[in-house]
């Protein structure tokens, strides 16, 4: 079964609305859309959408890294896409290319805090300080 589709099973046993907590300890509503295909919560990611597609290409990046890979970060100047914090090499700057479509130098919404935290939630991985780690039960 790929994340999206064991994402989008965990919502709509929940009647597509959850609460998820996030490594920091805040609580965020997040509802699955009527149609099924992606995410909103006014206050984790406020007029943005997570397209549930977005769950498989972190898993991807997990596979392709041996089931740990760094978070990263986009929040601040040093962190554009392809620098600092925001690197191919983390969850961030990887989304950040390869969903959003972003080109290097430019800057990206980072909603990394919020898939980690979901995909948690939904027993797909281990969410650490800085890392996400792949569960040996789903691979």
């Amino acid at each position: 079964m790929k994340a999206s589709e064991v994402v989008k099973k965990m919502f709509e046993e929940n009647k597509r609305k959850l609460t998820i907590e996030t490594l920091l300890g805040k609580k965020h509503e997040f509802e699955l859309s009527k149609e099924g295909s992606y995410l909103e919560s006014k206050t984790a990611l406020r007029s943005q959408k997570l397209d549930l597609i977005s769950f498989d290409i972190v898993m991807n990046l997990l596979e392709e890294n041996d089931g740990k890979v760094h978070k990263g970060a986009g929040r601040g100047r040093e962190n554009k896409v392809g620098k600092g914090k925001c690197t191919d090499d983390t969850i961030c700057g990887y989304l950040a290319v390869n969903y959003y479509g972003h080109s290097y130098g430019e800057s990206t919404f980072d909603p990394v805090f919020a898939i980690s935290a979901i995909m948690e939630r939904a027993g797909l991985v281990e969410n650490t300080r800085g890392y996400l780690i792949r569960k040996k039960s789903y691979q």
